[in-house]
């Protein structure tokens, strides 16, 4: 009587090892993706903390501010860092985000990302972000441009695509 073996051939174990590599590489890319798209929405967290000042040196003043001083904050861009900025200045009302720092990939350092602010027919303020349309309304008064961003597309939260 004859007993057959029972395993796997050399071929099989080949052709599992190569889908593995296929989807261990794959599942790499989208992790190094996630993280990046992570880091500059976490960026534009931390730089929010610019809008109030704007808005308000806007509201009492009638015009946009022209720096951070201005905007009632202190003088250096450098000022306002984080793990992944590396600066946060403001002209003409338009803040500007620079990404770097200990922590930042590689892909944004030296990209930067600028949240430009409009008026409403109703008086509000609105941010416009990355590669969005205007929104309805005006820059405010004394405003600058809106710039496009440094930052590839693919990492841009959706609210900036």
């Amino acid at each position: 009587m004859l007993q057959r073996s029972r395993g796997f051939t050399l071929i099989e174990l080949i052709i599992v090892i190569t889908i593995i590599g296929i989807l261990a590489s794959l599942v790499v890319s989208a992790y190094q993706t996630y993280t990046v798209r992570a880091q500059v929405s976490e960026g534009l967290n931390f730089a929010a903390s610019a809008k109030v000042p704007v808005v308000a040196a806007y509201t009492n003043g009638g015009v946009a501010p022209a720096n951070r001083v201005a905007a009632g904050m202190t003088p250096m861009a450098t000022h306002t860092r984080s793990s992944y900025v590396t600066s946060v200045e403001i002209v003409n009302g338009r803040i500007d985000i620079t990404f770097g720092g200990p922590l930042a990939h590689q892909d944004i350092i030296g990209a930067a990302l600028s949240l430009t602010p409009y008026e409403t027919t109703g008086n509000a303020v609105v941010w416009r972000c990355g590669n969005t349309p205007p929104p309805f309304g005006v820059l405010l008064s004394g405003g600058a441009g809106h710039i496009a961003p440094t930052v590839n597309a693919r990492y841009l939260p959706t609210n900036c695509r």
